[in-house]
């Protein structure tokens, strides 16, 4: 499957597939648990998740602007991804801070819109610069495919994992 492509296009097809389990698995339950876990109203859970929704999908703008200036694309994947997991830690185990468990989710979805700001736009133009090599300018397409095919086997699986 990965034959004749670049050899960094497994593990950032494979960090993007955890990425993306990782989101998905949360998105999945994340209103419920505020709802029955802090007695948040349908629409006060809802705003929420839309402001999280928000923060992920604008600070890639600034991931990527930060990437550009001062980092490169693979020390941001790779700040992102440390970040994104202390974030997900933190949504875990919420009472790690002590005091009050609301204020560290909070905190959690601050942190994971941060590493997901470094993380999703840098990742995907780490994969694009791999094929700027002649010798794989070729197989970007296909490159490209089998990535994203990654993205949604992580989608795919995580509602499952969030039943359990």
């Amino acid at each position: 499957m990965f034959k004749g492509q670049p050899k960094g296009l497994f593990v950032t097809a494979l960090a993007n597939l955890g990425e993306r389990f990782g989101y998905y698995t949360m998105i999945a339950i994340f209103v419920l648990f505020l709802q029955a876990k802090y007695g948040y109203s349908e629409a006060a859970a809802g705003k929420i998740y839309a402001y999280f929704l928000m923060f992920v999908y604008f600070l890639p703008l600034f991931g990527g602007i930060i990437a550009d200036r001062w980092l490169g694309y693979r020390r941001s994947v790779t700040i992102g991804m440390v970040i994104m997991f202390i974030g997900y830690m933190l949504l875990a185990f919420p009472n790690i801070i002590g005091g009050k468990e609301i204020i560290a989710i909070f905190a959690a979805l601050a942190v994971i819109a941060l590493g997901t700001g470094l993380f999703k736009g840098n990742l995907q133009a780490l994969v694009g610069r791999m094929y700027d090599n002649p010798h794989y300018s070729a197989k970007r397409d296909s490159g490209f495919s089998l990535y994203y095919m990654f993205i949604n086997v992580g989608a795919m699986f995580a509602p499952t994992a969030a039943q359990g």
